[in-house]
């Protein structure tokens, strides 16, 4: 049964109605509507970092998030995800089939004789712009600020600002109250006190079963504690990627220590520096003399097929050398990086 205005009015010292700015307080005449609440939209948002593809060979492939292994999961959640912070008056702009992040700006409590939902605005979904992916349900307990996952359907870019009537809040009457309410410590509740944000999939008990009878789960949890301390705050996504990668190339039950794993791990950045530094090197000199004799052959006389093989060369060449100097460098978590991090632990 849903809660109409008058007990949503009752029920507002349970839901504890919490706004960050004193100028955009939460007003009950103009928010609570005959079976719900207005929510409003937060200024920040969260957006998918550009996840670096797969080296060698198969470079052309996507990057896949593979919801069976939750071996880094725990040490950088977030890794994949660029977080931005507006004022108020500023705008996003959200392109078609884009997903981005967002959360309510008023963050509540759901009273524990009720269950909530929230719902999009209708005015928003004839523009095709969908506020929620499935995650509308929220248990009696919860508290923070409820994650909105914005998808548009339009063809054009849709602009989005702080602060605007974002999605709708209602309230379910219980039957009962329940006999453990989100957040009891049996459950293991992922979002307590949420702030919204990216996916905590990997917390969930079902995952961690899963992964366990797959061997997708080798690493105990104090060595994960351990690479996470070495882990500098700075260090990039893509090392973390590279990190990644490296644990999962490793046979189960093979890491019994982090630090030895990351001075083995960091050895390998090393050498990818290394080689990094001696292909563009190589492949400057090549480009240059390739270049040197293209310039010698328009003073070789007459044009034949040697001339056009090394300007297909040199032509080749530039673009490689352009490929070398435009991908980033830097990056990497080298014996350096790892020696300099560990000077400031205590």
């Amino acid at each position: 049964m849903y809660a109409a205005d008058r007990t949503i009015r009752e029920l507002l010292p349970e839901l504890a109605m919490e706004a960050r700015l004193p100028d955009y307080e939460f007003d009950p005449d103009t928010q609570v509507q005959p079976c719900s609440i207005d929510l409003r939209l937060d200024t920040h948002f969260w957006k998918a970092r550009k996840v670096p593809r797969p080296p060698g060979w198969r470079f052309w492939r996507r990057p896949v998030l593979d919801l069976r292994n939750k071996q880094l999961q725990e040490l950088a959640p977030r890794r994949r995800w660029k977080k931005i912070d507006l004022r108020p008056g500023e705008a996003i702009d959200l392109k078609p089939n884009e997903v981005l992040l967002g959360r309510t700006y008023e963050k509540f409590t759901v009273p524990p004789n009720y269950a909530a939902k929230i719902e999009g605005r209708s005015s928003y979904a004839r523009l095709g712009l969908m506020i929620h992916c499935t995650g509308d349900f929220i248990n009696p307990g919860w508290r923070g600020h409820m994650p909105v996952e914005l998808v548009s359907f339009a063809r054009s870019n849709v602009r989005l600002a702080p602060l605007m009537p974002i999605a709708q809040l209602i309230l379910v009457k219980l039957t009962e109250a329940p006999e453990r309410q989100y957040g009891h410590q049996s459950l293991e509740s992922k979002y307590p006190e949420d702030d919204g944000g990216p996916s905590y999939w990997w917390k969930d008990k079902l995952f961690d079963r899963i992964a366990q009878s797959i061997g997708g789960h080798n690493l105990h949890a104090d060595i994960r504690d351990s690479i996470a301390e070495l882990l500098s705050p700075g260090i990039s996504i893509e090392a973390l990627e590279r990190l990644h990668r490296y644990i999962q190339r490793k046979p189960l039950g093979e890491v019994d220590s982090g630090t030895d794993l990351m001075d083995e791990f960091a050895k390998s950045e090393d050498r990818r520096r290394t080689i990094g530094k001696m292909l563009r090197g190589g492949t400057l000199t090549v480009t240059s003399l390739l270049g040197s004799g293209t310039i010698g052959s328009f003073f070789v006389h007459p044009i034949g097929w040697g001339h056009i093989t090394l300007w297909l060369c040199t032509a080749l060449g530039m673009i490689v050398s352009g490929f070398a100097f435009l991908y980033k460098a830097d990056g990497y978590y080298g014996t350096a990086e790892l020696r300099s991090h560990r000077a400031t632990l205590p």
